[in-house]
């Protein structure tokens, strides 16, 4: 019922934000982060994208949303609101109370931006503006990164991969080029130092012309030994990094906490 009703809020507020246009709002800001210029600078940034890319491309922010899972939440607003970008939709939910994001793709853009990688791509700097309190940088750059998936998508008719063209093979043959280099050139370099010989005791080193032990003694006193408990991870991670998620046969995406 909880979950019923922040849904329903959610769309009055979009209901209301546009009620002289056919369709919601590329931005929706509930949570009032953003200045009246910072709004437009948001907008234009969005506008750009979708226009470009013939995708929706949305960012909604709320002071809270009840008990419902930030990423149901988000995967809900694409299915009833915003649904109508030729090529797909996306929406950037931002839940303040409990400082949630989620990134939801729709069926056609989860064949675009794929996997977490790609959600990791337009998260990361994203919520580094976050972590500076810099909201509208953030928005501008979830929609600059979503751009540049959307472009490479379109060149190259495949989704981007981080690890497309990397090669394994020709990193182990660098690496066994550079470790032989290495050592021939060690091996040269101490071949040209004359005055120095491996001993096997440590007292070969000692000059005993000049030298001579008479006596010696050790004496103990004390140990002090400090411990310091070691912090124990939230199991969260902060940084941009998908941590959970609601992904299905119709939806992409991710979500953390910033």
């Amino acid at each position: 019922m909880r979950k019923l009703f922040a849904i329903l809020t959610m769309l009055a507020a979009l209901m209301l934000a546009s009620v002289t246009a056919f369709a919601a709002p590329s931005l929706v800001d509930n949570a009032k982060l953003l200045t009246p210029q910072q709004r437009q600078a948001v907008l234009a940034e969005l506008h750009k994208q979708e226009q470009a890319h013939n995708v929706r491309i949305a960012v909604v922010t709320m002071k809270t949303i009840g008990g419902a899972v930030p990423g149901e939440y988000a995967n809900k607003l694409l299915d009833d609101v915003y649904n109508d970008g030729a090529k797909g939709n996306m929406v950037l939910l931002q839940v303040t109370n409990t400082r949630k994001w989620y990134i939801a793709t729709d069926k056609q853009l989860k064949q675009v931006i794929v996997g977490n990688e790609a959600t990791e791509y337009m998260s990361k700097p994203m919520v580094a503006e976050f972590k500076k309190d810099n909201y509208a940088q953030g928005y501008i750059t979830y929609a600059q990164k979503a751009g540049e998936l959307l472009e490479y998508y379109e060149k190259e008719g495949e989704p981007w991969d981080p690890n497309a063209g990397f090669n394994w093979f020709a990193l182990v043959i660098a690496a066994g080029i550079g470790g032989a280099a290495a050592y021939g050139c060690r091996a040269l370099l101490i071949s040209g130092m004359s005055n120095v010989r491996e001993a096997v005791e440590a007292n070969a080193y000692l000059d005993k012309q000049t030298f001579a032990l008479t006596h010696s003694n050790d004496t103990y006193l004390y140990t002090n030994i400090s411990a310091v408990p070691k912090s124990k991870s939230s199991g969260s991670s902060d940084d941009g990094s998908v941590s959970e998620s609601s992904a299905d046969s119709d939806h992409g995406g991710g979500g953390g906490s910033y």
